[in-house]
């Protein structure tokens, strides 16, 4: 067994597909294949079957993938361990964001480490909350940057988790300028009931707090969209109203938008980095955790 098979194996069962695997990783797709069987032979187990959905991991391959997971990873700490002795000549470090942290955070960090260490590579993913914190915790990122907020007292991986958090915000909702909520001082959500609404796509923290918010009243949705921005633009074209965080440099009130105060306790937004509990970290990724704490824009 070598690590290279389970990669392969990784690959294939993450992805769905020996071809899409092979493309990743930059072998020929009978390379992966041979391997994966070879790995099979070597285990004395099944591991992968071809359906119609593509390649599935069998019962045997659940139970094993996190162990191959995890051995993936202490192949990475050994190689970057052994690249720190050198003084960090090279590395990688595998980064999920949500778009705040990407705008935010990483310019600064990913400038101050390239500076000194100018082979490390960064592979970053950016998408909403959830998204960045199963890839945390499946092991498919080193460390993520998400939004958390005030109503999410736990989740239940929450425990395989740490948390620093590096900044906070509000929520609030944007209304066109011309709409008569944009006068008011004090929401009442009963307010919102019936009215034209921008939600967001799955996974995305703010469609939990919107969904949270209107809980209970008549919710008319209209748009879906899939970033703030393009939000703010609906909300700017007199599409309906949508929910922001504070913390995005898109939230502004002017050129055709207001913001409006949700004064609810569960409300607040805070930018968190998280990483596996517990877990031994690479150089690489201790020193940028240690950047993006110290981050000016904090």
């Amino acid at each position: 067994m070598r690590f290279e098979q389970l990669r392969y194996l990784e690959a294939a069962l993450r992805t769905g597909s020996f071809r899409q695997a092979a493309k990743e990783l930059g072998v020929s797709q009978p390379t992966i294949t041979t391997q994966v069987q070879r790995l099979e032979e070597d285990l004395g187990v099944v591991l992968v079957v071809r359906g119609a959905q593509g390649v599935l991991p069998t019962y045997a391959a659940q139970r094993l993938l996190p162990h191959a997971q995890a051995a993936i990873r202490a192949e990475d700490l050994l190689r970057q361990e052994a690249s720190a002795i050198e003084g960090m000549k090279v590395g990688s470090v595998r980064i999920g964001t949500v778009a705040t942290g990407n705008m935010l955070i990483l310019p600064d960090v990913v400038k101050r480490l390239r500076d000194e260490h100018p082979n490390i590579r960064f592979e970053v993913a950016a998408g909403g909350s959830t998204m960045v914190r199963r890839g945390v915790i499946g092991g498919h990122f080193d460390l993520g940057l998400l939004i958390r907020l005030s109503m999410d007292e736990s989740h239940e991986d929450d425990d395989r988790l740490a948390y620093s958090d590096l900044m906070s915000g509000r929520l609030v909702l944007c209304v066109p300028q011309d709409h008569r909520l944009a006068q008011v001082e004090s929401l009442d959500v009963a307010e919102l009931s019936g009215e034209p609404l921008i939600f967001f796509t799955k996974g995305s923290i703010l469609r939990v707090a919107f969904e949270k918010l209107i809980s209970g009243i008549e919710a008319n949705v209209v748009f879906e969209a899939d970033g703030a921005e393009t939000a703010q633009r609906m909300v700017r074209a007199g599409v309906g109203i949508s929910i922001a965080n504070s913390l995005a440099p898109s939230t502004v009130s002017g050129n055709g938008v207001v913001l409006v105060p949700i004064n609810e306790p569960w409300a607040r937004a805070t930018l968190s980095v998280a990483v596996r509990r517990d877990e031994q970290r690479s150089v690489v990724v201790q020193t940028l955790l240690r950047l993006i704490r110290e981050s000016p824009n904090r």
